[in-house]
């Protein structure tokens, strides 16, 4: 049989393409774009095209289904949040014609929006950020006098479909505000563009940490952490360097609510470790596979393939186990965009130098040896997400415009 992964262009999917070629289970690779970063993965069957997902969710599960109905495929895979939601939301149609290893909306929508996710944190006295909810900018200013500043404005949904077409909005440095008015005035914005009022949280200083999980209906059967040493956007972003960890807290919360959720399947608990009191904080959680999967799996712990194995052999032995300080990179382009980034602040450039340039006893997310040829197809996204911003059919954000 043969497993169909998306999202091509993703590291995360480069990663379940390796995982499971080397099992000798077959695998295409589909994305919206021809020669994606993992189609040139020596593992890469075949290669196949799909609707853009960022245009329209109809037309990409359409397309999907179509696919799925020509092929004979064991199971679907991917990565990105704008694919896996409409495979989860429409898993009863798709799952007619291949295994869907994601929940249901119904429990996936307490990963997707936030305020769900909070409250459930609440329930559960998990450690979190002070949150506020407001359900309209009136309720906000009657609130004004009671919100401490400095707070980060998060949209209940890092992506809401709109009329059909996804939009993507990101926490960026402009989301970090230290005055009521520049919190008006953002998450007005939020709420023309999503139809709904963003969180607002107590910024907490520290580092970030996730907590990878594998369960089945609510038990465990994987478990790794790891902890972030560098991300891009430096303000926070994706991480580009990280190693893995191992803490009893993070442990606790993150199987605490997802044994509440009874969760089938993988997902990211994230955290940051409030350096004021040392106790985690929850962040959010990623119903999905995450991007720094390649550091799991030389620490030991082999996600995609566990996944495979526990949806079609209904269950696999728990690892509960990995190495420590195992270190992964996401080098290009992630961490170079760090290094020119940290480059300018003049006060850390000789430190930022130092450790960019340790290379020894490291892994990456894409260079290897074993299956050199990734390294051009991640030169090629890169080459092709440039020309959208050049060519005005992507925002600088990442969202495809019609």
């Amino acid at each position: 049989m043969t497993v169909l992964v998306l999202d091509g262009g993703e590291r995360s999917s480069l990663t379940m393409v390796r995982s499971l070629g080397r099992r000798r289970i077959d695998v295409h690779v589909g994305e919206y774009y021809r020669f994606s970063l993992s189609s040139f993965s020596k593992y890469c069957k075949k290669s196949i095209l799909y609707p853009n997902p960022q245009i329209s969710m109809e037309s990409f599960i359409k397309g999907v289904q179509e696919i799925l109905e020509k092929e004979s495929y064991e199971m679907i895979l991917s990565s990105r949040e704008v694919t896996t939601l409409p495979i989860s939301y429409y898993k009863k149609k798709l799952e007619k014609h291949a295994i869907v290893p994601f929940p249901n909306w119904e429990k996936m929508e307490y990963t997707v929006d936030k305020m769900k996710t909070f409250k459930l944190a609440e329930e559960l006295n998990i450690p979190m950020p002070k949150t506020y909810y407001v359900k309209d900018i009136a309720e906000l200013y009657e609130i004004r006098n009671n919100i401490e500043f400095p707070v980060v404005v998060k949209p209940r949904s890092k992506t809401t479909w709109v009329n059909d077409k996804p939009i993507m909005l990101k926490v960026t440095k402009r989301n970090y505000v230290h005055d009521f008015e520049s919190l008006a005035k953002i998450s007005e914005e939020i709420f023309n563009k999503t139809g709904k009022m963003p969180l607002i949280q107590e910024y907490i200083p520290g580092d970030g940490y996730g907590v990878e999980v594998l369960l089945n209906d609510g038990e465990v059967r994987a478990l790794f952490m790891h902890r972030r040493l560098r991300e891009y956007p430096i303000t926070g972003g994706a991480s580009t360097f990280r190693e893995s960890v191992y803490r009893d807290d993070l442990k606790e919360y993150a199987l605490r609510i997802m044994e509440a959720l009874n969760w089938h399947g993988v997902a990211m608990v994230e955290f940051k470790l409030d350096k004021r009191d040392n106790t985690p904080k929850l962040m959010e959680i990623n119903g999905r596979f995450w991007g720094s999967l390649a550091l799991s799996i030389a620490a030991g712990v082999d996600f995609p393939y566990l996944l495979y194995k526990m949806f079609t052999e209904g269950d696999v032995e728990p690892v509960l186990e990995y190495k420590t300080e195992v270190k992964c990179r996401w080098l290009l382009p992630g961490d170079i965009l760090w290094f020119i980034s940290a480059l300018k602040n003049k006060k850390n450039r000789l430190n930022a130098i130092r450790e960019f340039f340790r290379f020894k006893d490291i892994h990456y997310d894409i260079l290897s040896r074993e299956d050199p040829l990734p390294t051009i197809g991640a030169v090629r996204t890169m080459i092709h997400q440039s020309w959208e911003v050049v060519t005005g059919t992507r925002n600088i954000s990442g969202e495809v415009k019609n």
